[in-house]
């Protein structure tokens, strides 16, 4: 991974992503799946997890009902979100697109990564109409519980419709309304 010096995230973008970013998503998505889920889940099923293909992540950048982009260093791809249809049915029909994921390498946590994807999240959402958004966020994860909140995400009491868990831990839901962002609330 690029290592950081003073200023170099201003020259960080966000663009579409490629088939050709399909590993580099994957190793993103691995490192920081490895991050959060620590302590939560055993190292050796972890490990097990974590062996994957990046023929997944070359299916979903082809996906026709997916939005995939990537967050590009120095031609590195460091952080990655991907946006689409909800999974589950929602009991508001408002609710029309689900943000599935965004993942920044830990080297590059709590250095704008996160932020700028969100915000493309966002536009990519004003730009389609879409007047509110799903997430679903994993009950431990304290760090991107907060990080959504902070964006105007909030937790709806909805728990992810038959979904995995992690000994007692579930998935909770969120819900972003983006009118109110564009009043600036």
């Amino acid at each position: 991974m690029i290592k950081e010096r003073p200023g170099y995230m201003a020259e960080m973008r966000v663009e579409p992503a490629r088939e050709a970013d399909a590993a580099q998503i994957l190793a993103v998505h691995i490192a920081a799946r490895s991050t959060y889920y620590r302590g939560f889940v055993p190292e050796k099923l972890l490990a097990e997890q974590n062996e994957r293909d990046s023929e997944l992540y070359r299916g979903i950048i082809r996906a026709l009902d997916r939005q995939v982009r990537v967050a590009r260093l120095d031609g590195e791809v460091i952080g990655f979100l991907v946006l689409g249809p909800c999974y589950h049915p929602e009991p508001d029909p408002a609710v029309t697109s689900q943000l599935y994921q965004i993942q920044v390498h830990p080297e590059f946590f709590r250095q704008g990564v996160g932020s700028a994807l969100h915000a493309e999240a966002v536009a990519l959402w004003q730009a389609a109409g879409v007047r509110a958004a799903r997430l679903w966020v994993w009950d431990f994860n304290v760090t991107a519980r907060a990080f959504y909140a902070k964006y105007g995400w909030r937790e709806d009491g909805r728990e992810l419709p038959a979904g995995p868990r992690i000994g007692e831990h579930r998935q909770l839901g969120y819900r972003l309304d983006l009118p109110g962002l564009a009043a600036g609330n």
